[in-house]
């Protein structure tokens, strides 16, 4: 009899263990892709799941094999209606409540995209505050999930987090770029906006990437992730494997990337970098005709070592060089937001809001004329001066009175000067010119880690850095 028991308390405790589960990633309060067959995958010891949408009539039934199961359930159009998701199997049942449908990015990168709205020790973000106030709301509107920071050896499948609904506490907690972004978008589209927010302060882009890629472009994975100098948000594949693998196939309209303080030294790969791990960060999500744009932003003028050194403006050249090797990608401007002492600029709300505008040029058909950041297309040189013209301007440059700062001119030995700006009135043109260089062959502008820099097109957006005698 004793034995009886005790094999029934056995059986018992193994039927209670039989349940299903899911990741963090998919839980109350989620946003699914609009008008997807999105992916949803879990575990379970039962042979089949059952998965019932609230929009659907139909359920969706998903063989488990060796524990796990995954499902597709196609999703309607998005709507501010709170749906649920009920997961089950012959022994349990999860309801996933306040479910919204809507649009869905993934946003990544180091610092500038990670800090909150609440701001860093001693370092502000503008307009956080009365952001995180007016948050409410927003609680139908937009959702965000943060995952925790980790580096993992091996691909994860999960990670601990949940869906947050914006109020004044919790909105400071998130990452301000990607509000900023979610708010502008949301109030364009009429939709729900998700965000997954994924970053890591002080990463390098080798640490987002995989293995394979990195060895491709010459690295020795093995003995750069062996090094006990090189800390792990700056090894190979690390945060890929702790931050993207998990959320890797989540449904979403695309990518938002704000990274590069911390590749300054890599230059001259940072774009095939950001080439690869665009690459396979699709190939990931099941992109095989790399539909999903990637938008980027321009890292911040900053005095880095020196105020007068070049090493950033070097990286951005290279991102802008990045926007003729990755499809469907775009890069918005921060030339105008940057700060001398402070690596983190506090303006985050433009940086967003920029996002945002290249998000519906790119990913939703919505005709912005000048939109994009304003870009260096050729110059002329005669006369003493430069004659230096621009794409995205078309209505004109400003400001239109008085000097512009940042332009330098260089002659023939190749020693650059400061120079004067002035915009031409209602035509995408500057003429620059400098007393110390009569013949010029060569035109800078804000080519420095940092140096003032106002010269935007009538939209507000600033001019990308740029040399003519690359």
């Amino acid at each position: 009899m004793k034995r009886f028991l005790i094999l029934l308390l056995l059986a018992a405790a193994g039927t209670a263990q039989a349940k299903v589960t899911l990741p963090a990633l998919f839980g109350d309060n989620m946003v699914l892709q609009q008008q997807r067959e999105v992916r949803i995958w879990g575990e379970s010891d039962a042979p089949q799941v059952v998965l019932t949408p609230s929009w659907s009539a139909e359920p969706v039934r998903a063989e488990v094999h060796d524990g796990r199961w995954e499902a597709t359930i196609a999703t309607p159009a998005g709507s501010f209606e709170p749906q649920t998701l009920t997961v089950a199997d012959r022994d349990s049942a999860l309801t996933l409540r306040n479910v919204l449908i809507g649009e869905v990015w993934i946003c990544s990168g180091q610092s500038n995209m990670y800090i909150p709205l609440r701001g860093f020790t001693g370092q502000l973000v503008e307009e956080g505050l009365t952001t995180a106030l007016a948050s409410p709301l927003y609680r139908d509107r937009i959702r965000m999930i943060t995952l925790p920071k980790r580096e993992a050896e091996t691909p994860q499948r999960d990670f601990e987090g949940h869906w947050t609904v914006p109020s004044p506490a919790a909105t400071l907690r998130m990452s301000a770029v990607a509000y900023f972004f979610a708010r502008t978008l949301t109030d364009a589209l009429g939709v729900p906006v998700g965000i997954v927010s994924a970053s890591w302060g002080g990463s390098k882009i080798e640490a987002w990437m995989d293995a394979a890629s990195l060895r491709e472009l010459g690295y020795d994975v093995e003995r750069i992730n062996a090094d006990p100098a090189i800390e792990v948000r700056k090894q190979c594949c690390k945060l890929y494997n702790g931050l993207i693998a998990p959320v890797a196939g989540f449904a979403a309209r695309g990518f938002v990337w704000y990274q590069g303080e911390s590749n300054l030294a890599e230059a001259d790969r940072y774009a095939r970098l950001m080439e690869r791990m665009t690459a396979y960060w699709r190939t990931q999500w099941g992109d095989d005709r790399a539909q999903m744009p990637l938008l980027y932003v321009q890292i911040a003028p900053h005095a880095y070592k020196d105020a007068r050194g070049t090493e950033a403006a070097l990286l951005v050249e290279a991102q802008a060089d990045a926007l003729a090797l990755i499809p469907r990608s775009a890069m918005v401007s921060t030339t105008d937001v940057g700060e001398e002492g402070c690596i983190h600029p506090a303006r985050k709300r433009p940086v967003g809001e920029r996002l945002a505008a290249a998000a519906l040029g790119m990913a939703y058909g919505v005709k912005l004329p000048d939109a994009a950041a304003v870009r260096f297309a050729g110059a002329e040189f005669a006369d003493g001066k430069a004659i230096v013209r621009f794409d995205n301007a078309r209505y004109g440059l400003t400001p239109r009175l008085g000097a512009v700062e940042g332009f330098e001119l260089a002659g023939r030995d190749g020693v650059f000067h400061p120079a004067v700006g002035r915009v031409v009135p209602l035509k995408p043109l500057v003429e620059v010119t400098s007393e110390e260089v009569p013949e010029p062959v060569a035109v800078r502008y804000a080519f420095r880690n940092f140096t003032p820099a106002t010269l935007a097109n009538t939209l507000g957006m600033p001019v990308v850095p740029f040399r003519s005698d690359r």
